[in-house]
């Protein structure tokens, strides 16, 4: 016989954002809430697991409009279930599951929150692998070892800013500023892992792979203070970007960074907030940077030390971003064409390598053959659908106009190509 005087397993969680803060309510029929009751419902976000989508959050649901004519919330952020390599559902049974105690022990508990963080985008299952971690260690190292560079340079007073250092600065500022606003946006969206992703890229990427290796004095020598403060202005406000992620190594390097009051600290600081951007300046710079791996993948192939010296003839390349060049490049720009020569193409932007009879010129000649009959078979293909009456009386005009716009780029490489076949001998 069942009886029928029996609570629902899932009864008492059914009540949970009422009772926590008024326990007599649902008892009550004419009881009123009382003040925290009154304050905190309904809040905003629930975060739970998929699993009990119906045994909880529906009856939360249920019992929230039945006792308080209201939802308890208004989003359910779900996360994912984390799964072996094998997919399975980790648990004591199977004996899947790490320790997260001896995870923080040997990775540290910034390094776990990181590594999972970045692979648990929202609803979807986590595979765990031990490399997710150790990825959130090493990227622990890099802040660290930033901070020590950055922290081991000497402010000379009377230095200016190089040219390369004003660009860096003002290209860094946009950059940061643009990926304030999309960070924003996925917050929005509860795109916690894309936003973590779009910070760890910046920090990592654009910060310490870039920005610094722009404005790093000579060996021996101290850094204009214009560069030093606005560097550490940049620190401060990508270690408060990151540090609801990693709580615990963000802390140490935002007091290591300047003196605080006592009793400071980095969880009571704002949130930077994205200002203007340059979005022009952000796109002048992505080609700069693609012409300097282009300079770079040339010395490697001529086998050609970084320490040498290197002319380079440009293009219609930004005259602004020749410094960027002259600094991470080790070039210097000629304003007349250079002899023996490596061409290659950024964008719309030509540069030019002497090599000082590092060139095989046969080999150089069967490369730009084969880029000039891939150039010529995309160019055929652009024209054959702008040619279309279908394509252009049908499709948008944006979309029309990037075609032709593909025309045009493709016959300035083209162009490009058949000039250097002519300088080869």
């Amino acid at each position: 016989h069942q009886d029928e005087d029996v609570l629902d397993t899932w009864f008492s969680s059914w009540l949970w954002p009422i009772s926590v803060f008024d326990p007599q309510m649902p008892g009550h029929p004419d009881h009123r809430p009382n003040a925290d009751l009154a304050y905190y419902y309904p809040t905003d976000d629930l975060v739970t697991g998929p699993d009990i989508l119906f045994f909880w959050v529906a009856r939360m649901i249920m019992a929230g409009n039945s006792f308080m004519k209201d939802v308890p919330f208004h989003n359910v952020y779900l996360t994912g279930i984390v799964r072996d390599k094998l997919g399975r559902k980790m648990s004591k049974q199977l004996g899947n599951s790490p320790d997260p105690l001896v995870l923080i022990e040997k990775y540290g508990a910034d390094a776990v929150r990181l590594g999972m963080l970045l692979c648990s985008s929202a609803g979807n299952d986590i595979l765990y692998d031990d490399s997710q971690v150790e990825q959130g260690r090493n990227f622990c190292g890099k802040m660290w070892n930033a901070f020590r560079l950055v922290d081991g340079w000497t402010v000379d007073e009377a230095a200016t800013a190089p040219k390369a250092s004003v660009m860096a600065v003002k290209w860094f500022d946009s950059l940061l500023n643009e990926t304030l606003a999309t960070v924003d946006d996925h917050f929005g969206k509860f795109r916690i892992s894309d936003a973590l992703m779009a910070i760890y890229k910046l920090f990592w990427d654009e910060f310490c792979s870039w920005y610094l290796e722009m404005i790093k004095p000579a060996y021996g020598e101290g850094i204009d203070r214009a560069t030093y403060e606005a560097t550490v202005s940049f620190f401060d406000k990508l270690i408060r970007m990151i540090h609801p992620f990693m709580p615990f190594i963000t802390e140490e390097l935002w007091h290591a960074l300047s003196e605080r009051k006592e009793g400071e600290t980095i969880m009571y600081q704002p949130y930077p907030k994205a200002d203007k951007t340059d979005a022009a300046l952000n796109a002048r710079f992505t080609t700069a940077k693609e012409a300097v791996a282009g300079i770079r993948n040339i010395r490697q192939s001529k086998n050609l030390s970084p320490k040498d010296s290197l002319s380079v003839s440009l293009e219609a390349f930004p005259e602004d971003l020749e410094c960027v060049l002259e600094k991470l490049a080790n070039v210097s720009v000629s304003k007349s064409a250079v002899n023996e020569s490596l061409s290659f193409v950024v964008g719309t932007s030509k540069v030019s390598v002497d090599l000082g009879g590092h060139v095989d010129s046969e080999e150089e000649r069967r490369k730009l053959l084969a880029d000039l009959d891939y150039q010529n078979k995309f160019l055929l293909s652009v024209r054959a659908k702008l040619s279309n009456e279908k394509f252009t009386s049908h499709a948008p005009a944006q979309v029309i106009a990037t075609e032709r716009k593909k025309e045009s780029d493709t016959l300035e490489r083209i162009a490009a190509i058949e000039e250097s076949l002519a300088k080869l001998h």
